[in-house]
């Protein structure tokens, strides 16, 4: 099982390219902090349609969101858990599919999308270190 690789790794590259070349302000780095909290609160379907709500807004976070987004529906297509249009933030092909999803899959796709915002998270905080030094 030496070439098997955890979630958590894939998360953290996946992260990590998200964050590569972005400015990680205090800003972007609390809003990532609070994704993790609301999938644990509000459910992968409720803060996947924040984060496209965020996403169409017209601002400096706006890109971020996006990114986030696209990256959470790329993988959980990836998986064969949403169709391929949701690595384009289509909220209106990944609801119904999400609500299609039975429980067991639901728990897959809330735990990779949970593990990518706590990357994002943790490397947001790690990178707005080291640019505020």
């Amino acid at each position: 099982m030496s070439g098997a690789r955890r979630v958590d790794q894939r998360m953290a590259a996946v992260a990590a390219e998200l964050l590569d070349g972005q400015d990680v302000n205090s800003e972007l780095r609390t809003r990532y902090r609070q994704l993790s909290a609301m999938f644990h609160g509000a459910g992968l379907a409720a803060t996947y349609a924040f984060i496209a709500a965020k996403a169409g807004e017209k601002n400096d976070l706006a890109l971020a969101y996006r990114r986030a987004g696209e990256a959470i529906g790329k993988r959980l297509a990836e998986l064969g858990l949403l169709p391929a249009s949701a690595a384009q933030l289509d909220v209106r092909a990944v609801m119904p599919a999400l609500g299609d999803l039975d429980a067991v899959q639901y728990a897959r796709a809330s735990a990779e999308a949970t593990a990518l915002a706590g990357w994002l998270s943790r490397l947001a905080d790690a990178l707005h270190k080291e640019q505020s030094e």
